[in-house]
């Protein structure tokens, strides 16, 4: 006994050194991560100083480099990052760059963790530092400077400059999203951008070489952060003289004398000799002259680079007695569209012109004119036959009198601004009166449509809504789009037609009709990720030039749920598929578990026939009487057995020591080997273990309150039997040997105990070989008639 007590106290030494080493080793938590992790993640900005302190390592274990218990160091030697001396700071040693450009854009390190005073292997620790960007670039102008030529006739609204672009080195975003201004100076309202977004410049003002050459602007670039970043640059306009000005003559009107003979020659020219020049100073146009077709016409020539006219006939005194007015007219040689008129007052030596009847020397005038003609302007000169007089003009149309007027020496003047969507003809009569006689003419102005309008909307900025209950999966496979609202736009010229479209980083995703109608494309929201959408809506229309506006739209949608609506029917059917399986496996899972248990419980029921058990049965039928009947004795001049209806009484000395077996050790392994199965599965045989421990603990309680009743029963009758042989009998159970206390002899025991159920209790005692027959009778009565009949295997 005294080797079973050995082995059994180096047991319990050696159980309590591994579970101390065990919770020591559990204890030692240095070099773990806090909170627990494998891997340790950083932010830091690319303005970040060198030197900086990154953060701070959450390992734990101190690693002062006197008191400490760990030691930190980095496995890469040329690491942009250093871990402070004696602490868990991490430090910045190079400078970093978003971009990559002046120094790493991420960091990717490993720490070596190494625990001081122990023999453990060192723990590597992944160390990521995530570069962030910030507004450090200044958007840079591509091509400049810029210089442009413009000729003066350009009209307002020209697109002059396309395609000026800055470029922002930062990161996607609002750092390197660039906007375009024309800042306030000397001639910045001639020019502006189209769109703040785009780089492209129109003409905001007319030009006028006569006043102006050229002129200087300056453009800046600015990004959208905060604060924002920006660059300028300069933008010069050399400004090209324009055939837009008629050529003048240098004198309203001229006079000449007929020869007294009337013999052919050149005639002398008043006040000076005729002469017409281009007004345009930068074209300097040559001059061609004719005279204008008349009854008196045919008389006369005259040169055509120098206005010299001649008598070509001899003319009678009877012929032009009262004189004559010729039309001269001045032309461009490449404009023929640019001319100028002026009279030449012919008379005769002696006569009198001013008696004669007062006459324009045209009766129908016909001109084009443009509707961005300023006011102010002359249009057109109606000559006389008195030129040089101060003459009285007048319209008699009221309409028309608002918008033109005649000055005294018959020009034609703008009053008031043309507009080819209200009127575009103008006809009209000019009256001239001299005071004694009247003359009338007749006007037909046409009026040129000029792209003056730019395309207005009706609201400044556009906001639609795309409701969550919108259903866009059954869109998907189509290709009309969701319809999400409406833009109104319009142009005040007649004949211009509007053309809208959208621009913006996500314009793909949407289109939009000749109507102002949006649709959204539902097959292309698999990439959109944001829950607003921002485009700008541009309407062009098509004048010439061309001229365009536009206005925000903003598309926002109700939850991010559109972002992910593209799933099709497919992938959600093998999701349900998937789902439908993992269900099956563990319902199987759970009625294995249930039915293992089930079977486990009866297999420990069924068992109780085998070795070693404790068997009870409640209200047992088996009375003292029938115990007293089947009773044997046998003595071997040692001890004797009294077996009793299937229950065997062992009597030992007095002073022998009571060896009592667990009856449930052999049980419970047969049910454990009953079960071994059911321990290949992962989960249910770890529900079972605790299952067959929480039964185990209960027939233990139950096998020790049974011993401890027989044995105050058997203590009660004041008398112990000692047996050393035992009958055999139908149930088997098992005596140890001194020889060897792990092999089972079996030895008989009486059948009464099947009989009594599943409890029977055999009971070791010492006594004298002879003891009375009363006290037996009497404990074994007493045992027949209790309502647990026990068997009790030693």
């Amino acid at each position: 006994m005294w080797i079973k007590h050995h082995w059994i106290c180096y047991l319990i030494a050696v159980f309590c050194w591994l579970d101390k080493a065990t919770i020591g080793a559990i204890l030692d938590s240095r070099c773990y991560l806090e909170g627990g992790g494998s891997a340790e993640s950083f932010l830091a900005t690319e303005d970040l100083e060198v030197g900086s302190i990154i953060g701070k390592l959450r390992i734990n274990g101190d690693p002062n480099a006197e008191t400490g218990d760990i030691t930190l160091s980095l496995r890469e030697k040329t690491a942009p990052v250093e871990i402070l001396a004696g602490s868990k700071d991490l430090a910045l040693s190079v400078e970093l760059d978003k971009e990559g450009v002046r120094g790493p854009s991420s960091i990717y390190v490993n720490v070596i963790c190494i625990r001081r005073h122990s023999t453990d292997p060192s723990f590597v620790i992944p160390v990521n530092v995530r570069v962030t960007d910030v507004n450090d670039n200044a958007p840079q102008w591509i091509g400049t400077p810029y210089t442009l030529t413009l000729s003066e006739v350009t009209v307002p609204g020209t697109r002059i400059l396309q395609g000026a672009r800055a470029e922002d080195a930062d990161q996607p975003g609002p750092f390197s999203t660039v906007e375009y201004q024309v800042l306030p100076g000397p001639y910045a309202e001639l020019v502006q951008f189209l769109n703040p977004l785009e780089g492209t410049l129109v003409l905001r003002k007319a030009l006028d070489y006569e006043q102006l050459q050229n002129f200087t602007v300056k453009l800046r670039a600015q990004d959208q952060g905060t604060p924002a970043r920006h660059s300028d640059t300069l933008l010069r306009v050399v400004i090209t003289d324009a055939d837009d000005q008629n050529p003048k003559f240098q004198r309203e009107s001229y006079s000449a004398e007929l020869p007294n003979d009337g013999r052919p020659g050149e005639l002398r020219m008043r006040p000076e000799p005729l002469k017409a020049v281009d007004q345009d100073e930068g074209i300097c146009a040559p001059i061609q002259y004719t005279i204008v077709q008349s009854q008196d016409a045919k008389y006369f020539r005259i040169h055509p680079h120098n206005g010299q006219i001649t008598l070509l006939t001899p003319i009678g005194y009877g012929e032009i007695a009262h004189g004559a007015t010729l039309v001269v007219k001045a032309t461009q040689i490449d404009n023929p569209d640019r001319y100028a008129l002026t009279t030449v007052q012919l008379t005769r030596p002696g006569s009198h012109s001013d008696l004669s009847t007062l006459s324009f020397v045209q009766k129908r005038f016909v001109m084009r004119i443009r509707e961005d003609t300023a006011v102010g302007n002359r249009i057109l000169a109606l000559p006389t036959n008195k030129p040089g007089k101060h003459l009285k003009y007048t319209i008699p149309d009221p309409v028309n009198s608002q918008f033109f007027s005649v000055g005294s020496l018959g020009e034609l003047v703008l009053a008031k601004p043309l507009d080819y969507e209200k009127m575009t003809k103008h006809e009209f009569q000019v009256l001239a009166t001299d005071g004694m006689t009247n003359s009338t003419a007749e006007l037909t102005l046409e009026v040129i449509d000029v792209n003056d309008w730019e395309p207005r909307f009706r609201e400044t900025h556009y906001e639609f809504m795309v409701p969550k209950s919108q259903s866009l999966q059954s869109r998907t496979d189509t290709f009309e789009g969701v319809l999400i609202g409406k833009v109104e736009a319009a142009d005040g010229d007649r004949n211009d037609k509007l053309e809208l479209s959208l621009r913006g980083q996500h314009a793909g995703l949407f289109e939009i009709d000749a109507t102002g109608n949006i649709y959204m494309r539902p097959e292309q929201l698999q990439s959109l990720n944001e829950s607003t959408v921002h485009l700008i809506a541009i309407a062009t229309d098509t004048g010439v030039p061309p001229r365009s506006t536009s206005v925000p739209v903003s598309v926002t949608m109700e939850g991010l749920t559109l972002a992910q609506s593209g799933w099709n029917s497919n992938m959600l059917g093998m999701f349900g598929m998937i789902v439908g399986l993992f269900l099956m496996i563990i319902l199987a899972l759970t009625c294995y578990i249930v039915r293992s248990k089930k079977q486990g419980k009866s297999s420990a029921s069924a068992l109780g026939l085998g070795r070693n058990r404790v068997h009870s049965q409640a209200h047992s039928s088996v009375s003292s009487a029938n115990l007293v009947t089947h009773e044997k004795l046998a003595g071997n001049g040692n001890g004797a057995s009294v077996t009793s209806g299937g229950v065997s009484v062992l009597h030992m000395k007095h002073g022998g020591n009571i060896t009592m077996a667990n009856p449930m050790n052999n049980g419970l392994h047969h049910v454990a080997s009953g079960a071994s199965s059911s321990m290949a599965l992962g989960s249910s045989a770890a529900l079972l273990e605790r299952e067959r421990e929480r039964e185990r603990e209960r027939q233990r309680e139950s096998y020790a309150a049974t011993v401890r009743s027989i044995v105050s029963r058997a203590s009660a009758n004041g008398q112990l039997y000692e047996e050393d042989e035992i009958e055999h009998d139908s149930l088997q159970t098992s005596t140890t040997t001194p020889e060897n206390n792990n092999r089972k002899v079996p030895a008989p025991v009486g059948a009464v105990g099947g009989a009594m159920g599943g409890n029977g209790v055999t009971t070791i005692t010492t006594a004298s070989a002879n003891a009375g027959q009363s006290n037996l009778l009497s404990a074994t009565d007493a045992m027949g008639s209790s309502e647990n009949n026990l068997t009790v295997y030693f």
